[in-house]
């Protein structure tokens, strides 16, 4: 019966290491998603345009972009 028990007990430790995982890779994708969305936006947002100062606008509309996302720029 112990020797049941600890196989069980893998099995659980090793499905759970598996989820985390993915959850993780999930995750990351859907950050990585946010980042284009919001670079796409800033510079629809800012076209860039020398001596314009559309740097700074465009920084401030990613960061507002990502933070309504929920995640940090």
């Amino acid at each position: 019966m112990r020797t049941t028990e600890v196989c069980h007990s893998l099995i659980i430790a090793v499905a759970a290491i598996a989820l985390a995982a993915g959850t993780a890779t999930a995750a990351k994708g859907s950050r990585d998603a946010a980042i284009e969305r919001c670079i796409a936006e800033a510079q629809a947002a800012a076209p860039d345009i020398p001596g314009s100062g559309s740097q700074t606008r465009r920084t401030a509309v990613y960061k507002g972009c990502m933070s309504q996302a929920g995640y940090r720029p």
